[in-house]
Protein backbone atom coordinates (compact mmCIF):
# COMPACT_ATOMS: atom_id res chain seq x y z
CA UNK A 1 0.00 0.00 0.00
CA UNK A 2 1.23 3.48 -0.83
CA UNK A 3 1.84 6.17 1.77
CA UNK A 4 -1.33 8.07 0.78
CA UNK A 5 -5.04 7.26 0.46
CA UNK A 6 -7.77 9.57 -0.84
CA UNK A 7 -11.50 9.17 -0.27
CA UNK A 8 -14.63 10.74 -1.69
CA UNK A 9 -18.31 10.11 -1.12
CA UNK A 10 -21.40 10.15 -3.30
CA UNK A 11 -23.94 8.07 -5.15
CA UNK A 12 -23.04 4.72 -6.65
CA UNK A 13 -23.72 6.08 -10.15
CA UNK A 14 -21.35 9.05 -9.83
CA UNK A 15 -18.59 7.12 -8.06
CA UNK A 16 -18.78 4.30 -10.61
CA UNK A 17 -18.43 6.88 -13.37
CA UNK A 18 -15.30 8.30 -11.70
CA UNK A 19 -13.96 4.76 -11.32
CA UNK A 20 -14.50 4.08 -15.04
CA UNK A 21 -12.95 7.42 -16.10
CA UNK A 22 -9.81 6.57 -14.12
CA UNK A 23 -9.50 2.85 -14.86
CA UNK A 24 -5.70 3.18 -14.58
CA UNK A 25 -6.07 3.91 -10.84
CA UNK A 26 -6.67 1.50 -7.99
CA UNK A 27 -10.08 2.93 -7.05
CA UNK A 28 -12.24 0.85 -4.71
CA UNK A 29 -15.98 1.35 -4.44
CA UNK A 30 -17.42 0.64 -1.01
CA UNK A 31 -20.97 0.72 0.35
CA UNK A 32 -21.85 1.78 3.89
CA UNK A 33 -23.27 -1.10 5.91
CA UNK A 34 -25.68 1.18 7.79
CA UNK A 35 -27.48 2.52 4.72
CA UNK A 36 -27.95 1.30 1.16
CA UNK A 37 -27.45 4.67 -0.55
CA UNK A 38 -24.14 5.80 0.99
CA UNK A 39 -20.97 5.06 -0.97
CA UNK A 40 -17.28 5.84 -0.71
CA UNK A 41 -14.57 5.63 -3.36
CA UNK A 42 -11.00 5.04 -2.15
CA UNK A 43 -7.96 5.90 -4.25
CA UNK A 44 -5.10 3.66 -3.11
CA UNK A 45 -2.67 4.75 -5.86
CA UNK A 46 -0.75 7.24 -3.71
CA UNK A 47 -0.89 9.72 -6.61
CA UNK A 48 -2.45 13.20 -6.43
CA UNK A 49 -6.20 12.77 -6.08
CA UNK A 50 -8.51 12.78 -9.11
CA UNK A 51 -11.49 13.54 -6.85
CA UNK A 52 -13.10 17.00 -6.89
CA UNK A 53 -13.46 17.04 -3.09
CA UNK A 54 -11.07 14.47 -1.65
CA UNK A 55 -10.29 13.66 1.95
CA UNK A 56 -6.59 12.80 1.90
CA UNK A 57 -4.84 10.58 4.42
CA UNK A 58 -1.24 9.68 5.18
CA UNK A 59 -0.67 6.00 5.95
CA UNK A 60 1.24 5.81 9.24
CA UNK A 61 1.11 2.05 9.69
CA UNK A 62 -0.06 -0.82 7.50
CA UNK A 63 -0.06 -4.54 8.33
CA UNK A 64 -1.49 -7.58 6.58
CA UNK A 65 -2.59 -8.13 3.01
CA UNK A 66 -4.35 -5.12 1.54
CA UNK A 67 -7.43 -7.13 0.59
CA UNK A 68 -10.43 -4.83 0.89
CA UNK A 69 -13.07 -7.52 0.28
CA UNK A 70 -15.25 -8.28 3.29
CA UNK A 71 -16.19 -5.79 6.00
CA UNK A 72 -14.02 -2.75 6.65
CA UNK A 73 -14.30 -0.68 9.82
CA UNK A 74 -13.16 2.93 9.93
CA UNK A 75 -12.74 4.22 13.50
CA UNK A 76 -12.30 8.01 13.52
CA UNK A 77 -10.74 9.81 16.50
CA UNK A 78 -9.42 13.33 17.11
CA UNK A 79 -6.39 13.44 19.36
CA UNK A 80 -4.92 16.45 21.18
CA UNK A 81 -1.18 16.97 20.60
CA UNK A 82 -0.11 15.41 23.91
CA UNK A 83 -2.20 12.29 23.18
CA UNK A 84 -0.86 11.99 19.61
CA UNK A 85 2.59 11.22 21.00
CA UNK A 86 1.18 8.45 23.22
CA UNK A 87 -0.91 7.08 20.35
CA UNK A 88 2.03 7.09 17.93
CA UNK A 89 4.31 5.48 20.50
CA UNK A 90 1.77 2.71 21.20
CA UNK A 91 1.47 1.86 17.56
CA UNK A 92 5.20 1.99 16.85
CA UNK A 93 5.54 -0.92 19.27
CA UNK A 94 2.35 -2.43 17.98
CA UNK A 95 3.84 -2.56 14.46
CA UNK A 96 6.41 -5.14 15.57
CA UNK A 97 4.60 -7.15 18.24
CA UNK A 98 1.07 -7.47 16.89
CA UNK A 99 -0.46 -10.86 16.21
CA UNK A 100 -3.55 -10.58 14.05
CA UNK A 101 -6.81 -11.77 15.57
CA UNK A 102 -8.83 -14.40 13.71
CA UNK A 103 -10.46 -12.98 10.61
CA UNK A 104 -8.39 -9.78 10.37
CA UNK A 105 -7.00 -9.39 6.86
CA UNK A 106 -5.64 -5.87 6.91
CA UNK A 107 -4.98 -3.15 9.44
CA UNK A 108 -3.77 0.43 9.04
CA UNK A 109 -3.54 3.72 10.88
CA UNK A 110 -4.23 6.86 8.85
CA UNK A 111 -3.85 10.56 9.63
CA UNK A 112 -5.85 13.16 7.74
CA UNK A 113 -3.41 15.25 5.67
CA UNK A 114 -5.08 18.60 6.44
CA UNK A 115 -5.86 17.89 10.09
CA UNK A 116 -3.00 16.46 12.16
CA UNK A 117 -5.39 15.66 15.02
CA UNK A 118 -7.66 13.41 12.91
CA UNK A 119 -6.69 9.72 12.94
CA UNK A 120 -8.43 6.69 11.44
CA UNK A 121 -7.98 3.09 12.56
CA UNK A 122 -8.89 0.93 9.55
CA UNK A 123 -9.46 -2.81 9.90
CA UNK A 124 -10.62 -5.23 7.22
CA UNK A 125 -12.31 -8.50 8.19
CA UNK A 126 -13.61 -11.67 6.62
CA UNK A 127 -16.88 -11.16 8.51
CA UNK A 128 -18.76 -8.83 10.86
CA UNK A 129 -18.84 -11.53 13.55
CA UNK A 130 -15.02 -11.77 13.69
CA UNK A 131 -14.88 -7.98 14.09
CA UNK A 132 -17.41 -8.17 16.94
CA UNK A 133 -15.27 -10.79 18.72
CA UNK A 134 -12.17 -8.60 18.32
CA UNK A 135 -13.92 -5.60 19.92
CA UNK A 136 -14.30 -7.68 23.11
CA UNK A 137 -10.80 -9.19 23.01
CA UNK A 138 -7.50 -8.37 24.71
CA UNK A 139 -5.94 -7.43 21.34
CA UNK A 140 -8.43 -4.54 21.06
CA UNK A 141 -7.24 -3.03 24.38
CA UNK A 142 -4.68 -0.62 22.79
CA UNK A 143 -7.60 0.95 20.88
CA UNK A 144 -10.29 0.86 23.58
CA UNK A 145 -9.11 4.08 25.23
CA UNK A 146 -9.86 6.01 22.04
CA UNK A 147 -13.39 4.79 21.33
CA UNK A 148 -15.05 7.30 23.63
CA UNK A 149 -16.67 10.72 23.18
CA UNK A 150 -13.52 12.25 24.76
CA UNK A 151 -11.78 11.71 21.43
CA UNK A 152 -14.75 12.56 19.15
CA UNK A 153 -14.95 8.86 18.29
CA UNK A 154 -17.23 7.68 15.53
CA UNK A 155 -17.19 4.61 13.35
CA UNK A 156 -18.35 3.66 9.87
CA UNK A 157 -18.43 0.19 8.39
CA UNK A 158 -18.26 -0.46 4.67
CA UNK A 159 -18.30 -3.44 2.35
CA UNK A 160 -16.48 -3.75 -0.95
CA UNK A 161 -18.67 -3.40 -4.05
CA UNK A 162 -17.64 -5.60 -6.94
CA UNK A 163 -16.41 -3.50 -9.86
CA UNK A 164 -15.69 -4.24 -13.50
CA UNK A 165 -12.03 -4.87 -12.63
CA UNK A 166 -12.52 -7.26 -9.71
Amino acid sequence: MSGKISATFGTRKILTMIQQQHADRELLLMQANATEDRYMLLDLSGEPSVFASPVNYDVLLSRGSADWHGMTSFIFVDLPIEEQKVFTSKFSGFRHDYEAPDGLKHFCILRESKNNAAFVIVTNWHSDSEYAVWLRSASFKPFAKYVTPDYDYHESRYSFVRSLKS
